[in-house]
């Protein structure tokens, strides 16, 4: 690590990685559980939390080599039953006295690869979404995907009905190291579907990966100087993490594959990254994030009605749930009538008193006396080691009013959020 960033390293000895636990560890679903949040959801939605509506299509062509989603290879005869099933269990929960009583700020196909939908296809499940529940006046849509299904017929068709963003996984620029983790498309291939897109009107914001295997600092910074270039409006800067079960895991074991940089390199990486960005006008927000669009800075949306295959980012009220896997095992228990859980996890006040410390690693500031409204103590009371040592390390700064990270604690937020995930045995 250079000299000018050395004040990063002794904080940690170990970096984490976002998050500090997965929908891997959520419970089985328990049929007292599912009671109590079919009973949750047929109450009035009283909280003012923003909502996000994501339909999750879990198809994809071919696996990248560092995915660990529960994705499944696309055949041509599974799309429009999926679709069908889909929309069925969407209407289950637009049907509950919750979901009447909510208003959604955004609408986000996730997935997997929901850009393998045809136009006809995208259209109408947009469409049904919007006929089906209840949206705000500043609405925005969403479309997640890979730049190889974009042609310039499909964008200008979504951009015409009124998407408002596509979001891209780049991954990175370049060429050999998007053949290593079996990319679809070239480089120039995919800046081509992104600039399409910027002219068409559409925002975009593409993913970056860095501590690739192999990747030095200079090709890191070529990438980001390509994203510049590109001009697009947001960038989030992702770390790679190695997962077991990946293919990408069993090629560096093996010794296939250069190592990865070490957790100096890895700093450094973002440090050059962030210096990069923000001298070009953009800002930190977010998750790992680099924007210039106005939405980005303000409230995110802390619930999400998501459901689909695999789909694991449902949370509602005290309720986080995730999907039943495969589609054929998906569509069989929503043909039966009923919502497709497999997993779901019921949080305490603990785990709730956690996760609205964990605005901290979306950079924004925790509010102490909204903390003490909802669980009838300051944050200082439930976490006291814990802000104690964060702040002796110099991570966060506590005032009267809120809790906020640092420019040193920005670096190691993941590890922050650890703490409150995780928080040491002397916390009430």
């Amino acid at each position: 690590m250079t000299e000018k960033h050395t004040e990063t390293s002794p904080v940690y000895e170990e970096v984490k990685h976002w998050p500090p636990y997965t929908y891997r560890d959520y419970p089985e679903v328990k049929p007292e559980n599912l009671q109590a949040f079919m009973d949750f959801l047929g109450t009035e939605n009283t909280s003012s939390e923003k909502k996000e509506l994501q339909p999750w299509i879990p198809f994809c062509t071919m696996k990248c080599s560092f995915c660990y989603f529960p994705t499944e290879l696309m055949s041509n005869n599974k799309m429009g039953k999926y679709l069908s099933a889909l929309k069925k269990s969407m209407k289950m929960y637009a049907e509950t006295e919750y979901i009447k009583t909510s208003e959604f700020s955004e609408l986000y196909v996730a997935g997997g690869t929901p850009s393998l939908m045809s136009t006809e296809q995208t259209i109408d499940l947009l469409s049904f979404c919007e006929k089906n529940f209840s949206f705000d006046g500043n609405k925005e849509i969403k479309i997640t995907g890979c730049t190889p299904d974009f042609d310039y017929k499909k964008l200008e068709a979504l951009a015409e009905y009124g998407v408002d963003q596509l979001d891209v996984g780049i991954q990175t620029f370049d060429d050999d190291i998007r053949r290593m983790f079996n990319l679809r498309d070239s480089a120039r291939s995919a800046e081509n579907a992104v600039e399409n897109a910027r002219k068409l009107g559409l925002r975009v914001s593409i993913d970056l990966m860095y501590n690739l295997p192999g990747q030095t600092l200079k090709l890191w910074n070529r990438d980001v100087q390509r994203a510049l270039e590109l001009d697009v409006e947001s960038v989030d800067c992702y770390v790679l993490d190695v997962y077991p079960e990946t293919k990408l895991a069993q090629q560096l074991q093996s010794g296939e594959l250069p190592p990865r940089g070490d957790e100096d390199v890895e700093t450094e990486m973002y440090l050059e990254a962030q210096s990069a960005f923000e001298a070009a006008g953009y800002k930190p927000t977010c998750h790992n994030r680099f924007s210039r669009i106005a939405e980005d800075f303000e409230e995110p949306c802390m619930e999400i009605l998501s459901s689909g295959a695999g789909s694991f980012m449902g949370t509602l009220g005290k309720f986080s749930y995730v999907d039943i896997e495969p589609a054929e095992a998906y569509i069989e228990a929503v043909n039966r009538g009923k919502l497709p859980i497999s997993k779901l996890a019921v949080s305490s006040v603990q785990d709730e008193m956690g996760k609205m410390m964990m605005r901290l690693y979306i950079r924004l500031p925790v509010n102490k006396m909204e903390f003490k409204r909802r669980f009838g103590k300051l944050p200082e009371e439930a976490f006291e080691a814990t802000i104690s040592k964060l702040e002796k390390k110099g991570l966060i700064e506590v005032d009267e009013q809120e809790i906020r990270l640092t420019k040193l604690g920005d670096v190691w937020r993941y590890n922050v959020c650890w703490e409150f995930a995780h928080p040491q045995a002397d916390n009430t």
